[in-house]
């Protein structure tokens, strides 16, 4: 079967390019296995934040209707306070100018 030393060094060096064959297909499948984690870890993530935007978006329509709401309400709220509030100091105010100007009225008269 072997002759000489050199079909002995062709064994041998087939041996070595075949470890190294399945060497190199081993690391060929890891560096895979590796990209594909990697590919699940960042579409993971990009759903993530596409959720994280999605309610910081509903938050800020909120936010801003409701704002908008609140101008509505706070100027019903201004006019209520001056209607009322102001309508009350008003009449509280002629009803203490009348009893003065009637004061004054009996007192000239005497």
């Amino acid at each position: 079967m072997l002759e000489s030393s050199t079909d002995l060094l062709y064994v041998v060096i087939s041996f070595c390019i075949l470890w190294l064959t399945v060497f190199l297909c081993w690391l060929l499948y890891q560096a895979a296995r590796v990209l594909r984690n990697a590919n699940k870890i960042i579409e993971n993530i990009t759903q993530k934040l596409e959720l994280i935007v999605d309610a910081v978006e509903f938050i800020k329509e909120k936010v801003d209707s409701l704002s908008s709401k609140m101008g509505i309400v706070n100027g019903m709220m201004a006019g209520l306070v001056e209607k009322f509030v102001m309508g009350k100091i008003s009449d509280k105010l002629e009803d203490r100018v009348t009893k003065k100007k009637k004061k004054t009225a009996t007192r000239k008269n005497k």
